[in-house]
């Protein structure tokens, strides 16, 4: 076992630890608030942004600025969420369940860190080296890798803006 999989086995113990503290329902409502601030960064940024016209000078600046203004709402927004259905769920009994199923939620994210990890290291070369040969643990991030590259781009294709129906897409601009 090389030190690449010690670490890899550590920071995936680390993971599971983490989501059983936490819980599944903070855990999945944590993620679903940061892909949901990224994308309404993205997309509703510049015109949060507009508002700052009055004090911010560069229209760059001003993009950026309600970029992040929309991010940090919306992170804030979904912690007060979780934190509040997490109180309502130890309330209810269920605090057991949830921290075993947020065990399961860390074990996927390590999963996912994984094949992450193992994607990088194939576009920076890593795949050639001894280490990574003679790893255990490498072989099965390179199988979550194969999926990534596979299903990624298609997620992505989601998301975009264009991908959607014309009768889904958002009209900000209307609706003000």
């Amino acid at each position: 076992m090389t030190i690449v999989d010690i670490v890899i086995i550590i920071a995936s113990l680390a993971s599971v630890v983490i989501g059983f503290l936490r819980g599944f329902v903070r855990e999945a409502i944590s993620i679903a608030a940061l892909l949901i601030a990224i994308w309404a960064a993205m997309h509703l940024g510049p015109m949060a942004g507009g508002w700052l016209g009055g004090t911010i000078e560069s229209t760059e600046a001003q993009l950026w600025a309600g970029r992040g203004v929309i991010f940090i709402v919306i992170l804030a927004f979904g912690a007060l969420l979780g934190w509040g259905i997490s109180k309502i769920i130890g309330m209810s009994g269920l605090k057991g369940f949830d921290r075993v199923l947020g065990c399961f939620f860390g074990l996927l994210r390590a999963v996912l860190i994984l094949g992450l990890f193992a994607l990088a290291g194939r576009y920076a070369g890593f795949s050639e080296e001894d280490w990574w040969l003679n790893s255990r643990v490498m072989p099965y991030g390179e199988i979550v890798a194969d999926w990534i590259s596979v299903m990624g781009p298609r997620g992505v294709e989601m998301l975009q803006h264009d991908y959607l129906n014309d009768d889904l897409a958002l009209k900000i601009p209307e609706m003000i």
